[in-house]
């Protein structure tokens, strides 16, 4: 999601990348997948379609599958409207590594904002947290968070050079309470000006 602040304290959203892949259920961790699973047994549906930026191949080692294509997508996004994904996005673009091609000429992002965010362990993508990532960034991460241990955001959040983080008391989802949008338009104001 792309933000960008049209007032003090009120933010407009420009647009939504939504990820090119779409998820099986057994693609998708935590208690929804597990709902899913018991509702396919006994014959229901649910009619919910996830997408992805990647899927998990194999847990241990860490392998992923669909990420060439998001990035490939999504500097289809950057050349015509200018989105993002994240940590990885952030780093190739800074960094102009192999995985971004020759062939791409967005400037690395002004700033980014990571809910839950992670470091990919799968071997092929490790290399984009070896740099440090100098893009301004917030890290949103909820301590009852089971799918994205806090753990894995704060060591995520340890890649960047000057990052921002808030902490909520909650899960894995996006919180909207005021102690958050504040945070949030605290920190997207800085580069709006």
């Amino acid at each position: 999601m792309v933000v960008v602040a049209a007032e003090p304290r009120k933010l407009k959203i420009l647009f939504f990348v939504t990820a090119p892949n779409t998820l099986s259920p057994y693609d998708i961790d935590g208690m929804d997948n597990m709902a899913r699973a018991a509702a396919a047994k006994s014959g229901k549906t649910i009619s919910r379609e996830f997408k992805g930026w990647y899927a998990l191949k194999s847990a241990s080692p860490e392998v992923v599958f669909g990420l060439e294509e998001s990035i490939v997508f999504l500097k289809t996004v950057l050349a015509e409207q200018g989105g993002l994904m994240a940590a990885v996005m952030c780093s190739l673009l800074e960094h102009r590594y192999v995985g971004l091609g020759d062939d791409c000429m967005h400037p690395p992002l002004r700033f980014a904002v990571l809910a839950s965010g992670y470091k990919l362990k799968d071997s092929r993508w490790t290399y984009v947290y070896k740099r440090p990532i100098c893009t301004p960034s917030l890290h949103i991460y909820g301590v009852l968070d089971c799918m994205v241990g806090i753990s894995r955001s704060m060591e995520l959040r340890d890649s960047f050079v000057q990052p921002s983080d808030h902490c909520y008391v909650g899960a894995h989802y996006v919180p909207k309470t005021q102690e958050v949008l504040d945070s949030l338009c605290e920190f997207v104001e800085q580069f709006t000006k």
